[in-house]
């Protein structure tokens, strides 16, 4: 056995196991391929060494970004933990902070972020391995999140060493944070927690409307709401506009979580049984971002959550 983690994961097993029944299970939609299947959490929302970074000449580094991405995981998993003990539709601000760093790490360690990343640098063009390509892109991640996340505490760091683009949106007074809580629970996870929707300001004339609800066509200055499912009976909201939670159920928010999907969708196998209504809905969600993902998946063919 090797001493170092083989699975490493995309999405984090802490959030997953909120949304698994029994033992751990998950039912898995992938959408792109049209398969559903049950798996445990330990298997879905991750890569063999998907993290590993490879060095001319030296062993392959299997365990520095995974320690790392783990110690933003961990404050994270306690918050969330502590979040859905409470009833508050409040959100603290300690928690807020450990969420915003979760939400960048997230953000920037997407498959399909890495995807776009290497298509706009043209890597084909450099003949560029698997590994060369993730390799630089576990360097940016490290530049962008890891070292800020460490040196935020250090006072005598720099402003610009502490300070990611993504964090800074969040935690700045623009942004109100709440906790939706349906008491019946529903709500669905997908490979992307950080779901973006609606659009504030001026809209792109060349994108059509209803693409901003697949976090397509708006970016960190101008999304109109980010909804995080957190657990099935608990999300995070936050918005521009305070008001914004009284407009939102769960059916909108499993809307934006399939739209903002990019691989799969998955819930408890208990869910169809106990939300029918819901469970007759996804089909047709899923069948939507079936058919309009291709115009902005950018040739992006996600692996196999298998």
């Amino acid at each position: 056995m090797p001493s170092h983690p083989v699975k490493h994961h995309f999405v984090p097993q802490f959030l997953l196991k909120y949304f698994a029944g029994q033992g751990g299970q998950l039912y898995v939609h992938q959408w792109v391929s049209g398969r559903a299947f049950p798996r445990n959490v330990k298997e879905i929302g991750q890569r063999k060494y998907g993290h590993s970074i490879y060095q001319p000449g030296q062993d392959p580094d299997h365990s520095s970004m995974e320690a790392a991405m783990g110690d933003i995981e961990g404050q994270a998993a306690t918050v969330v933990k502590e979040l859905v003990q409470r009833r508050e539709r409040a959100v603290p601000q300690h928690a807020r902070e450990a969420l915003a760093w979760l939400l960048a790490l997230q953000w920037q360690r997407s498959r399909f972020l890495r995807h776009v990343v290497s298509q706009s640098v043209g890597v084909n063009d450099y003949d560029l391995t698997e590994q060369e390509v993730q390799s630089s892109m576990m360097r940016l991640i490290a530049q962008s999140v890891i070292w800020p996340w460490q040196a935020r505490n250090d006072e005598g760091a720099h402003y610009k060493d502490q300070w990611n683009h993504l964090v800074s949106v969040l935690l700045s007074s623009d942004m109100h944070w709440s906790c939706y809580r349906p008491r019946g629970g529903g709500l669905v996870v997908s490979d992307n927690p950080l779901c973006m929707s609606g659009i504030v300001g001026t809209p792109p004339a060349d994108i059509p409307a209803g693409f901003f609800d697949h976090g397509v066509g708006i970016g960190f200055t101008n999304f109109r709401r980010i909804t995080v499912p957190l657990g099935s009976s608990l999300a995070l909201v936050i918005s521009r506009d305070p008001n914004e939670l009284s407009r939102l159920d769960v059916a909108a928010i499993n809307r934006f979580t399939v739209f903002n999907s990019r691989e799969f969708v998955a819930h408890s196998r208990q869910w169809k049984q106990a939300h029918p209504k819901l469970a007759r809905e996804l089909p047709d969600l899923l069948e939507r971002q079936q058919l309009v993902a291709p115009a902005f998946l950018h040739g992006y063919k996600p692996g196999t959550t298998a």
